[in-house]
């Protein structure tokens, strides 16, 4: 399999369930209640460590219980601790995430740890960014340091993927640097300044990229589905139908097991159809790490939706 190299951030999440998310100055009695490693960077690197590519993390924890928790995740996926800093001068990053009884949710992060990463960190690991097949970035450190990131990989001349969440705008330079993009429908939306709710419109979003200087651009649409944009034209990408428990990390598990495929050379729409069979799987399971699919499960759901 391809080499995966994932920078970004960790946050342990607390996952409070119940009948609905709770309104400004609302409080609401619970159903249950449930904590596990998050955090976007963290979750893509794991999925794509299921999808059995060879992966690295870069990304730093605190000094607490929380982050020992972390090292031993990775150890327990098969992702090495190497490129994971400790920083004893802040506390790792923590989501608290409220699950309503469809399975939406509402999310609040402090990042903690994860803005303290420096371009340091980086230049120390040049030579791991320059063998990396693919490296992917996402939102959730500081973007100074992932536009560095960004840029250094390019000039590397390794191939990089964003999946640019949380929203935030971007200056317009750094898009050229992006092998692939993988926004959701709000996040190209907030990009593109188009209003992206159905394939027509998320085609137009991924035309924008792509004359922004992006090689593909792959925009999810949950339940709807996913487009994809190349020079070569726009395809469109039907999501499987699943019974949805918790839909928390579907995304993260879509960009980590694309990752993996287009780092092993996997054909670009076979790489989408694949990551939509294991975002579909995970959102049938509460919870995120816990709801990463194994490898056969995702292919056997592939290969069943392709009629083999």
């Amino acid at each position: 399999m391809g080499s995966v190299t994932v920078i970004g951030s960790y946050n342990v999440g607390l996952f409070l369930k119940g009948s609905r998310i709770p309104v400004v100055g609302e409080t609401v009695i619970g159903d249950s209640f449930f904590e596990g490693g998050g955090g976007k960077g963290s979750n893509q690197a794991l999925a794509a460590a299921k999808m059995l590519a060879d992966v690295s993390f870069i990304g730093r924890v605190g000094g607490d219980k929380y982050g020992e928790d972390a090292l031993s995740l990775y150890r327990e996926f098969g992702v090495l601790p190497d490129n994971i800093i400790r920083d004893d001068s802040t506390h790792s990053g923590i989501s608290v995430i409220f699950i309503d009884s469809e399975g939406r949710n509402s999310i609040m992060v402090v990042p903690g740890a994860n803005f303290k990463m420096s371009r340091d960190d980086l230049d120390e690991r040049e030579e791991l960014l320059k063998r990396s097949d693919l490296v992917g970035f996402q939102l959730e450190n500081q973007l100074d340091f992932v536009l560095y990131g960004i840029r250094k990989c390019h000039a590397l001349g390794t191939r990089v993927l964003l999946d640019p969440a949380p929203a935030a705008e971007l200056p317009e330079d750094i898009y050229r640097c992006i092998s692939y993009i993988k926004p959701n429908e709000f996040e190209a939306s907030v990009l593109s300044g188009i209003e992206v709710k159905d394939a027509e419109s998320a085609k137009a979003a991924g035309r924008w990229f792509l004359d922004r200087g992006v090689k593909t651009a792959i925009i999810t649409l949950g339940e709807q589905g996913a487009v994809m944009a190349e020079d070569s034209g726009t395809s469109f990408f039907p999501a499987p139908k699943v019974s949805a428990a918790d839909t928390t990390g579907a995304g993260d598990i879509f960009s980590g097991t694309l990752m993996a495929c287009i780092a092993d050379g996997c054909e670009l729409s076979k790489a989408v159809e694949i990551a939509s069979a294991a975002a579909a799987l995970s959102v049938t399971k509460p919870g995120v790490v816990s709801a990463i699919p194994e490898y056969d499960e995702v292919m056997d759901l592939y290969n069943t939706l392709r009629g083999e």
